[in-house]
């Protein structure tokens, strides 16, 4: 039987392994319930993890482009901060 627990915050790490590691992938899962974080899973692995984003609509859950962007679109605009931030430090150098 599946355990569900509810959570807070999860954050899940896709970690590519140096050459010289006993496995290619480290994945962890994180969760935050209250004021406490905790890493609930590590999986090692030599095989490319899988991923995949659907949309469940009540009736039928079927593959998602749009819970794709909505996980990612956090993430992307981190990336476009810390691009900022690189580009005005590089600037301040020059």
């Amino acid at each position: 039987m599946t355990k569900i627990i509810s959570i807070d915050d999860m954050e899940i790490e896709f970690e590519k392994q140096n050459t010289e590691s006993i496995c290619k992938w480290c994945i962890y899962i994180r969760v935050r319930k209250k004021d406490k974080d905790q890493l609930i899973f590590m999986f090692k692995t030599n095989h490319k993890p899988q991923t995949r984003f659907t949309y469940n609509s009540g009736n039928i859950v079927k593959k998602s482009k749009k819970t794709l962007a909505e996980i990612f679109n956090d993430t992307m605009e981190d990336i476009e901060v810390l691009k900022t931030l690189e580009k005005k430090i590089k600037d301040e150098k020059d």
